[in-house]
């Protein structure tokens, strides 16, 4: 199966950024298409050219699945502590290899569970099953903030507006716990009125 990127850029590279990353299942979309895309798993690839790209972009919303490339050095990008930076001109090698070394280190791991792929796998006994994407939307986040909102996932993943009521994020919540206890993990979630933790 081949690992997914989301590719946001301005120009007109389409061909050209489908043949080089071939490995790849790639979505090009507009740098616009950020904010609704970027709490998505899946590696970000933020192509910019220009500094009316970079007005387009809120740094501070950014998670460490973004890869940002620069088409060249003078772009006035004021980023601190930001490693996932690729500035321009670059070998066609040298990118892919950057580019590939950037979305292998995206696996998530807690305790004792795994997730790459779309499988989950509880590293101390090796029982594994397979998330739907919302699912490994959902946990992955968990993972990662440790402690979230509901309405945060349920605006920002299932894309659902605070004020509907809807027990769409408690379905997959059980869902998830469900293969939870499938591959016999340690982790568990929990709930405390609006908020979901992820603890041992």
């Amino acid at each position: 199966m081949k690992n997914e990127l989301n590719i946001f850029c301005n120009n007109d590279i389409k061909s050209f950024l489908q043949s080089l990353l071939s490995e790849y299942e790639s979505t090009i979309m507009k740098l616009d298409r950020i904010k609704e895309n970027i709490h998505s798993t899946k590696a970000n690839i933020i192509i910019i050219n220009n500094n009316k790209d970079i007005d387009l972009i809120k740094y501070s919303e950014l998670s460490d699945n973004c890869l940002i490339i620069l088409s060249h050095k003078d772009l006035n990008l004021n980023l601190k502590n930001k490693s996932n930076i690729l500035i321009c001109p670059l070998s066609i090698n040298h990118l892919k290899s950057k580019i590939k070394n950037f979305v292998q280190n995206l696996k998530v791991q807690f305790h004792d569970i795994f997730i790459y792929n779309e499988k989950l796998t509880n590293l101390d006994n090796d029982n594994f099953c397979y998330l739907t994407k919302i699912e490994l939307e959902i946990l992955s986040h968990l993972i990662k903030k440790k402690e979230t909102s509901k309405s945060f996932i349920k605006e920002n993943i299932l894309n659902i507006k605070s004020n509907i009521e809807t027990n769409s994020l408690e379905s997959h919540l059980t869902r998830i716990r469900k293969k939870m206890k499938i591959v016999k993990t340690k982790v568990k979630i929990q709930a405390k009125n609006e908020k979901l933790l992820i603890k041992v």
